[in-house]
């Protein structure tokens, strides 16, 4: 959470806000990538391997079979994004954007799903530190002036590489996997088993992480990169339920096969009102401290990150509580579709919103279109739960 901070002033100061906001959409571009790789096996294979733990011969046919299907959704999302890219984006962004590739690499190398469903998290958190840590030290080594913003795509991919290279060795060593060819059949299987978490994380991004990809198509790029810089310290400060929630999700997955609906619904509430507690507390220093941060973080570069903080700070609790209730909760009970079918109706809304908006009210509109996209999930998963504890 702390690291990608720390680089955060050095570069606005170093390359600009403008030529920030640049490799910001670019990089968005690659989160695009990311998001069709990965699938929804970060949950889907999780699940799997939580309750299946202890047949080897299993793990290592789940292992493969997303090993492969991976590579096959890398492949088609760097052609599509790379004509897209082409397309509607100066040339500097495809040029980033391929020296971004390594990103993508190295997360398919990276089998997170694995860790969390062993449940062997000091793994995750090593590689994941080595990861960040490698980045900011070549930040601060290799970009010196302002034209060096178009590499940063490039350390970012060092440090995938990286990580997801140790991953594959760990994985290896620990578990005892090893590559081999699936059968089609088993690859399908994992497409299929994951589709819903697809379709739910394509839409929950479209308020999370296509806000600054739609803000360079209406604004400069100055106004991205307040906009950019600002929504990395709300991520940032949500980041802390995400090693909380990735620990609870293989738990409870295991747990839920063993207990009543009752049961799991009880540990549900208290993780809840637990984490409730926690993200209003982070929400309120978070919306107290703006100014603090903007002097700090982000060098006083403008007022309007101020602004834009205090407004995105409801985002840190309700997106921490969407994630329990939702991913946590209705995934792990089985109700992948309605749970789509909610991050659906709540990503269209904030997508709906943005265009609208955006030309009156510029980056602020984005910030307002999160917030209302993550309390219209909130209160549906909520109503959903309401429905369940009726029934029992």
């Amino acid at each position: 959470m702390v690291l990608p901070l720390v680089t955060l002033p050095y570069l606005i100061k170093v390359v600009g806000m403008a030529n920030y906001g640049a490799y910001s959409i670019a990089y968005a571009i690659i989160q695009y990538m990311l998001l069709v790789s990965t699938y929804g096996f970060n949950f889907s294979v999780t699940k799997q391997i939580a309750q299946h733990r202890e047949d080897g011969i299993y793990i290592n046919c789940i292992f493969n079979a997303t090993i492969a299907a991976k590579v096959c959704l890398s492949i088609a999302a760097t052609i599509v994004f790379t004509v897209v890219t082409w397309i509607f984006f100066p040339i500097t962004y495809l040029y980033m954007m391929l020296l971004g590739i390594g990103v993508v690499v190295g997360d398919l190398l990276n089998p997170v799903w694995l860790f969390q469903g062993m449940e062997k998290m000091r793994y995750m958190t090593l590689v994941n530190f080595i990861c960040k840590l490698l980045f900011t030290i070549l930040i601060f080594c290799f970009i010196k002036e302002e034209k060096d913003y178009l590499y940063i795509t490039l350390l970012n991919s060092a440090g995938f590489l990286l990580a997801g290279g140790l991953s594959l060795y760990i994985a290896c060593k620990v578990f005892g996997v090893y590559l081999s060819f699936p059968t089609y059949k088993d690859v399908f299987s994992q497409l299929k088993d994951g589709w819903y978490i697809f379709l739910s994380t394509i839409f929950m991004n479209l308020y999370r992480n296509s806000n600054v990809f739609i803000l360079g198509l209406f604004i400069n790029e100055s106004f991205v990169g307040i906009y950019a810089s600002a929504e990395k310290v709300i991520k940032a400060s949500q980041s802390i339920a995400s090693p909380i929630s990735n620990a609870l999700f293989p738990y409870l997955a295991k747990s839920f096969t063993q207990g009543s609906l009752l049961s799991d619904m009880s540990k549900i509430k208290k993780v809840t009102l637990i984490m409730g507690g926690l993200l209003f507390l982070l929400s309120c220093a978070i919306f107290l401290g703006a100014p603090l941060i903007n002097d700090v973080l982000l060098n006083g570069e403008s007022s309007g990150a101020i602004e834009l903080m205090q407004l995105m700070t409801p985002v840190i609790f309700f997106g921490g509580l969407n994630y329990i209730l939702g991913i946590v909760g209705l995934v792990n009970l089985g109700f992948q579709s309605s749970f789509f079918k909610y991050v659906m109706y709540s990503g269209i809304l904030s997508i709906i919103f943005l265009v609208v908006t955006v030309n009156f009210w510029g980056n602020y509109s984005a910030a307002i279109a999160m917030c209302i996209s993550e309390i219209t999930l909130f209160v549906m998963c909520l109503c959903k739960f309401n429905t369940l504890k009726i029934r029992v």
